[in-house]
């Protein structure tokens, strides 16, 4: 059996905006600043389908450039 806990974290319904070409969904500040303890902009933004379930799987991702221009 695996050692991690799953850990969910409602943070509201969100209504879908439709922008042209693009719909969106705003996230609070609070659940990407927990995501990522702040120091990321940038998240990879995945649609995972396992077990009959489908959901949205953000990861923290490295900006380079941010780095870079230090």
């Amino acid at each position: 059996m695996d050692s991690q806990q799953r850990i969910i974290i409602f943070c509201g319904i969100r209504k879908i905006r439709k922008q042209q070409f693009s719909n969106t969904v705003a996230l609070p500040k609070t659940a990407l600043d927990n995501c990522s303890d702040g120091k990321f902009t940038k998240f990879s933004i995945e649609l995972v389908q396992e077990n009959g379930e489908k959901y949205l799987k953000l990861t923290p991702v490295f900006d380079l450039e941010k780095v870079v221009d230090k």
